[in-house]
């Protein structure tokens, strides 16, 4: 009877242990490897969609260093504004680059002819971030420079909807271009 009783204490402690393994190796792997995360609202459209897509940030880049990410990339920040919040948003330049913003008339900013646009200078150990759709987006513009140590990971993979699946391209919207924000297609931020 006592070794029917030992038995099952030790049956019971290893299920305990791989319970405790497989949650502290899931805990590990999500916030250092990567994770699945819903990027909503239109600030990114139509890259994502208003409603949400599940997206693949990896933690491995991004990570509190500027070096590992690219003017173009996608990333997932801790909201500047919001506490506990996260903002999805793409990186439009890094440390040393020049931004220049036009007036904002109503949810659309243009260049106007003759205008003299505000710049910025992106301070040492910041990113610029920027939704796709500048008409309706709350980003850098808005709340300034975002400090590195605020990325929390590089979006790499689109997962849902099904039928956008596959990877998150390093690229420059074109409504950037349209709106004066940067001089063209290419990876270049507009600078003085």
């Amino acid at each position: 009877m006592a070794s029917a009783s030992i038995r099952a204490s030790a049956s019971l402690a290893q299920r305990v242990a791989v319970v405790t393994v497989a949650v502290t190796a899931t805990h590990a792997f999500k916030h250092n490897v990567a994770e699945f995360t819903l990027c909503e609202g239109p600030s990114m459209m139509p890259t994502f969609h208003a409603q949400g897509d599940i997206v693949v940030v990896n933690h491995t880049v991004a990570r509190g260093n500027a070096d590992d990410v690219h003017v173009g990339d996608v990333v997932v920040a801790k909201s500047p504004t919001t506490p506990g919040g996260n903002v999805c948003k793409r990186i439009m330049a890094k440390e040393g680059s020049e931004v220049r913003i036009f007036s904002e008339t109503g949810n659309t900013i243009r260049r106007r002819k003759g205008e003299t646009p505000k710049t910025f200078v992106v301070p040492r150990g910041h990113v610029w971030l920027q939704g796709d759709n500048v008409n309706n987006s709350s980003d850098s513009r808005e709340y300034g420079p975002v400090p590195v140590a605020l990325l929390k990971g590089r979006v790499d993979y689109r997962v849902f909807p099904f039928a956008y699946y596959g990877a998150v391209e390093r690229r420059i919207p074109i409504s950037w271009v349209k709106a004066g924000f940067v001089d063209d297609e290419r990876l270049d931020v507009v600078s003085a």
